[in-house]
């Protein structure tokens, strides 16, 4: 037997004759689809054409299908409720009784922004948990394969396979311990008389932003040492005369914490803007969308706070 190709067939008559088959009558059909017995009839018509059977025949005053529209009786309700389940909107997310855990790509910086999503996920959704974890070169791929639900990163490049939003844009600030005599009268000369600190992470090149703008401006600052890791920086600073000149996100809370003072940076430099990122392929998906809202919360929460 030849099918009639897909795209030259009214789905819609297989609606018809679903009900038709049930009721067994063309008034009962109309009444049912509310549509006209004539247009049902018109119907009834087209399908028999389609399917080069009568269907239904008369016996007396009912209606009665042929051997072909009684094997149609039987594979058709489950064949039309398989499309409408698959026209049908994703089940939302209801995040009060979800349990799912949230896996977060980001900076070791971006940890100042952990108390206000998780703020912010405990009242709405108290079952569901965060997991930050570092950001890698390989997190776009990792994000792709469903390792990651997000990614917070310095914005770059549009990219195909990737959908991203900006989350805020942060100054350069210079941090020291308070009292540090380089802020008593603060300039581009105190803040290179004194030797500064150095997260490497913060520059994969090897080069930190603050260094490429002073070398075109002649400036050149001592670097007295290096750590790995942003969480290492405040105790340092508040127990030493090192400065350091980072982007605020990264020292924010820590700052408070270690009761640490600040400064505009002595030379120009654009703000570190960071973006939110989620899979072009996964990333629609409701629960998704629900935690990258919540990000965006979080993050327009830190900068206001």
């Amino acid at each position: 037997m030849i099918a009639p190709p897909l795209s030259k067939t009214d789905l819609n008559l297989l609606v018809v004759l679903d009900v038709l088959l049930r009721e067994r009558s063309v008034g009962r059909a109309a009444a049912q689809l509310n549509l006209t017995s004539s247009a049902v009839s018109h119907a009834l018509k087209r399908l028999r054409l389609l399917f080069d059977n009568e269907l239904l025949v008369r016996d007396g005053r009912r209606m009665v299908p042929t051997a072909r529209g009684q094997s149609l009786a039987e594979t058709l309700p489950s064949l039309l409720a398989q499309v409408e389940l698959t026209l049908a909107k994703p089940e939302p997310f209801d995040p009060a009784e979800s349990t799912r855990s949230f896996r977060l790509a980001a900076p070791d910086f971006i940890s100042s922004l952990l108390p206000h999503l998780l703020k912010v996920v405990e009242q709405e959704a108290p079952g569901v948990s965060v997991e930050l974890v570092a950001v890698s070169p390989s997190a776009v791929l990792d994000m792709s394969q469903g390792k990651y639900d997000a990614i917070i990163a310095p914005s770059f490049k549009k990219k195909d396979d990737l959908r991203g939003a900006t989350i805020g844009a942060w100054p350069w600030k210079v941090y020291g311990r308070k009292n540090h005599p380089a802020f008593t009268s603060w300039s581009a000369e105190s803040w290179m008389r004194f030797p500064h600190l150095q997260v490497s992470a913060s520059s994969p090149s090897g080069r930190s932003p603050v260094d490429r703008v002073a070398m075109e401006l002649g400036v050149k600052r001592q670097i007295g040492a290096v750590v790995t890791q942003f969480s290492m920086a405040a105790p340092i600073l508040a127990r030493t005369d090192m400065l350091l000149s980072v982007p605020s996100v990264t020292m924010e809370e820590s700052a408070d914490v270690y009761g640490l003072e600040k400064r505009d940076v002595p030379v120009d430099l654009d703000p570190l803007e960071l973006s939110l990122f989620r899979s072009a392929t996964t990333g629609d998906r409701p629960e998704i969308l629900w935690f990258h809202q919540r990000v965006e919360e979080a993050a327009k929460a830190l900068i206001s706070a």
